[in-house]
């Protein structure tokens, strides 16, 4: 670590206002902001600009960085809530009777599931989970030809254990 010319003390009283300014027109909320100038005067510490060339510049840009990963990391939040509360709402609009008949029949696919041979239950989660039989084949170490058969083996032998289940 460089030594600074200025203390540190020096240092922060001189730039804090601005980086907290700075801060806060980007983030809109003080309390926030404050954190994170805080965590910018942390980075300063434990890794100082080198050669102490244009500090102000330095917390600045630093300062930028960390309320721009703010906005980012707070749009993603907001958008998992959203997702969260629609498919919330959307469940409290279907018949808990309909609700209950889809959570008992998920359980008993993931029992059967876990009752068949690795090969089969693999290749019956990859085809519904979208992958292509190249990719299938790819997975469980099979020819690509063999792949349908396989599937329409492994579909006979989850009917078969499903159908004992319920």
């Amino acid at each position: 670590m460089l030594k600074i010319e200025e203390s540190f003390k020096d240092i922060f009283e001189r730039y804090y206002p601005k980086v907290l300014k700075q801060i806060s027109w980007v983030v809109k909320d003080e309390f926030k902001a404050e954190d994170i100038a805080q965590e910018v005067f942390i980075k300063f510490l434990k890794k100082p600009p080198r050669h102490n060339e244009n500090i102000g510049g330095w917390l600045s840009k630093v300062a930028m960085n960390h309320a721009l990963n703010y906005l980012r990391t707070e749009r993603s939040a907001r958008v998992r809530e959203i997702e969260a509360f629609q498919q919330n709402e959307e469940k409290l609009l279907e018949d808990p009777e309909e609700i209950a008949i889809k959570n008992f029949e998920k359980s008993k696919v993931k029992e059967v599931l876990l009752k068949m041979n690795k090969r089969d239950m693999m290749c019956l989660i990859l085809k519904h989970s979208g992958y292509s039989y190249e990719e299938i084949a790819v997975a469980l170490g099979i020819k690509k030809s063999s792949v349908g058969t396989t599937i329409a083996r492994a579909q006979k032998k989850f009917k078969e254990l499903y159908e004992k289940e319920v």
